[in-house]
């Protein structure tokens, strides 16, 4: 809510045209977090730092009932 960084999932690490980044629900601590959702900010970059391509997707972190 308030827009606070949870967890950085990956950072300047060269990467395929392709691929799959996977979030576990921990944070940076190994934590997990709390219930509710989450922003996911992606942004691909170039050789030179330029931004190639920028997305954001909501996930939602749930328990079982």
């Amino acid at each position: 809510m308030t827009g606070r960084l949870v967890r950085l999932l990956a950072n300047d690490e060269p990467a395929s045209s392709s691929g799959t980044i996977i979030w576990n629900g921990l944070d940076d601590k190994g934590e997990r977090v709390r219930i509710g959702m989450y922003i996911i900010l992606f942004e691909a970059l170039d050789n030179f730092g330029g931004t190639v391509s920028a997305m954001k997707d909501v996930a939602v972190v749930a328990a079982k009932l």
